[in-house]
């Protein structure tokens, strides 16, 4: 197993025009074969945050593709409340499965992204999402469509941008495990510092929808992976996914919190890798 990544930026993105007036900053390692590893990250997060991933993946000679939502990361961020709609970032990855995908491709999600890449594969047309040979899901949100609540959704942007460290600070007592490297977390708490608050409040206003109904025709074999100690989308969040889907597997980490990818690098690898055979 490799080394772990630094507390840095590891890759970087090309920006890439995905579709009409949706401009994304996208990271793609080539390789021979014709299987493709995507790793999405969540709400507030970044590509950078699968480093560890990404730098195991493609020493192991595999084709990956990362990428930045709008407004995250090294991604365009336009003042523009439509810009962060679900729908659209659902839409997003159905595209990059389009340009980027080949005849394999295996689905790595965190988080919010885990939605996504459910609303995606039901998004996409049939042949497209049948390439889809398997899917990985860490901190899995829950089979349920909901509108979020909390200062981050009613109270005006200039009001939350006196409580940040308030919210900063809430966000990782809930997020991390408490024997959490704490230069690692406080390295990503300075990478946050980075997203809009007016981008996350129009982000959680409009959380992408899920077709429940339609979670049975998911029939790929899925991996959910909690964290015991994570309190943003508890374990019962990913056993509930696991039972709306066919054919979904579920595990729980001891001492891991929500950032799975980042607390449990090797195991959150061992289990793409083994998602692969």
């Amino acid at each position: 197993m490799n080394a772990l990544a630094p507390n840095r930026r590891v890759f970087a993105g090309t920006t890439v025009e995905l579709r009409p007036g949706r401009t994304l900053s996208v990271a793609v390692h080539e390789a021979p074969g014709d299987t493709t590893v995507f790793l999405c990250h969540g709400s507030g997060g970044n590509k950078n945050q699968w480093r560890h991933q990404w730098l195991a993946l493609t020493a192991a000679g595999l084709r990956v593709v990362a990428w930045d939502f709008p407004g995250h990361g090294e991604s365009p961020a336009p003042k523009i409340a439509a810009t962060y709609a679900g729908s659209a970032f659902a839409d997003d990855y159905v595209a990059l499965l389009e340009r980027f995908g080949t005849a394999r491709n295996l689905l790595v999600a965190h988080s919010y992204g885990t939605r996504l890449t459910l609303a995606a594969l039901l998004a996409a047309r049939p042949e497209l999402a049948n390439t889809a040979i398997g899917a990985v899901l860490l901190g899995a949100t829950p089979p349920a469509n909901f509108n979020p609540t909390g200062p981050i959704v009613s109270w005006p942007v200039f009001v939350l941008r006196l409580i940040r460290p308030w919210l900063a600070a809430g966000f990782a007592k809930l997020a991390w495990d408490k024997g959490a490297d704490p230069a690692l977390v406080a390295y990503e708490q300075e990478v946050t510092k980075a997203n809009s608050l007016f981008m996350m409040q129009s982000l959680m206003r409009q959380i992408a929808p899920l077709d429940l109904a339609r979670l049975g025709e998911i029939a790929l074999p899925v991996r959910i992976i909690a964290g015991a100690s994570d309190r943003l989308t508890p374990p019962a969040a990913g056993e509930a996914l696991a039972k709306a889907l066919p054919n979904a597997s579920f595990e729980v980490l001891s001492d891991t919190g929500h950032q799975i990818m980042l607390e449990r690098p090797h195991e959150t690898t061992a289990a793409i890798l083994a998602a692969l055979k």
